[in-house]
């Protein structure tokens, strides 16, 4: 790869970046156009940059959790009376389950708070930047995987398609992204088609 490619690449990452932190809402921020008295939680949403473009962390649940077991999510989980704000929730959470420092993330800004559709958790996304996926460990517990997905590869209209789920004797159908055996759907896709749209 010549040099002009290579400083391409780089640019375009940073030039992605650079708009996502001007369109993404400020960190500190409160969302105060959500019904109060529901569950607060938040989840991180980590980028980090493998040869020369952005990718997104995701995790795959363990099968051992109570619910949405197995399903692919972001790290998170609900608000503890010690988190100073829900931007320590998504970081307390993001080092208990995949042991990622929060002195390693660089905090781009929040996402639309949204509510998942079965338990009516209110969950405020943050976007961080991460600079390897190398150290991090899952706790065997929670997380039964780590991985990233290209950016370009979660845009990309040929990975679409519907999820069949079935709940409670009815089979439902939404949209999902296929990447490699994974299934990226319902919440964890909302949220990854909100960062999509502000690039």
């Amino acid at each position: 790869m010549g040099w002009e490619s290579s400083h391409a690449l780089v640019t375009g990452y940073e030039t992605q970046l650079d708009d996502l932190r001007r369109r993404l809402v400020a960190a500190e921020s409160i969302d105060t156009s959500q019904p109060q008295g529901r569950v607060q939680a938040a989840v991180m949403v980590p980028l980090v940059v493998v040869a020369g473009a952005l990718e997104m962390l995701f995790i795959r649940r363990s099968e051992l959790l109570s619910s949405h077991r197995g399903q692919v999510a972001f790290p998170g989980g609900r608000v503890e009376p010690s988190d100073k704000n829900l931007l320590a929730t998504a970081l307390r959470e993001a080092q208990e389950e995949v042991a990622l420092s929060p002195g390693a993330v660089t905090v781009l800004g929040r996402l639309s708070t949204v509510r998942t559709n079965t338990t009516g958790f209110l969950v405020t996304p943050f976007v961080g930047l991460i600079e390897s996926a190398a150290q991090l460990r899952a706790d065997e517990r929670e997380v039964a995987e780590i991985f990233t997905v290209p950016l370009s590869s979660l845009a990309d209209p040929t990975l679409r398609g519907e999820h069949h789920w079935d709940s409670q004797g009815a089979r439902r159908v939404f949209p999902a992204i296929f990447y490699q055996g994974k299934v990226i759907w319902g919440l964890t896709l909302r949220i990854t088609e909100e960062l999509l749209g502000l690039l």
